[in-house]
């Protein structure tokens, strides 16, 4: 199946707002660490799109749930051998919450995907399992839809919306990160097209 991949590299705080309302069918993400509060930005998501799931760190998750409750909330445990250790709040597990129910149910409120796994070996302080995300990307669209990450990293959200057939915009501010997330992903295409 072929799919849509559209990366911008720039910051999300300009790009959003030039997004129609409804333009995308889900919004999964994985909002920076320790970088200040990103809540701000639900009501755009929201916007662009009618479900959103996110990744927000445990300290951040506060701050967004204060300012919308979440429709369900889960677990992602991981391991506390990620790179930021202790020191960054990563003891086993890390919130996950969704503005909208599953489309399929998840089976588990408890998703178990380490870090550190060979296909994370890609250049960012804080990789997200691709398991973890197809996962979500598979529970809340289906193959055709178009998912928006607007904290691309380097692109795992990408990879799993091209490995299961999904539509993909990313945003990523950062240079060095952008172009990690644009060879990760140029590699997925390219390995989909040679298994057909």
């Amino acid at each position: 199946m072929s799919v849509s991949i559209d990366l911008r590299l720039g910051d999300c705080l300009e790009i959003l707002p030039t997004l129609a309302a409804g333009s995308v069918d889900a919004v999964v993400t994985d909002p920076p660490y320790l970088e200040g509060d990103f809540s701000f930005l639900l009501p755009d998501f929201l916007r662009i799109a009618k479900r959103v799931v996110l990744t927000p760190g445990k300290l951040e998750s506060f701050n967004w749930i204060q300012r919308q409750r979440p429709a369900w909330e889960y677990i992602w445990r991981g391991s506390s051998r990620s790179m930021g250790g202790s020191a960054c709040m990563h003891i086993g597990f890390e919130p996950i919450l969704a503005y909208h129910f599953p489309i399929m149910p998840l089976g588990n409120d408890v998703l178990d995907y380490p870090i550190g796994q060979p296909d994370q070996k890609n250049g960012h302080v804080w990789p997200k399992p691709l398991k973890l995300m197809t996962k979500l990307i598979t529970h809340w669209s289906k193959p055709g839809d178009t998912i928006l990450d607007p904290f691309m990293g380097s692109g795992t959200t990408g990879v799993a919306c091209i490995q299961t057939g999904r539509n993909f915009i990313g945003i990523e501010i950062d240079e060095d990160y952008f172009n990690i997330a644009k060879k990760r992903i140029e590699q997925a295409q390219l390995q989909m097209v040679m298994e057909i």
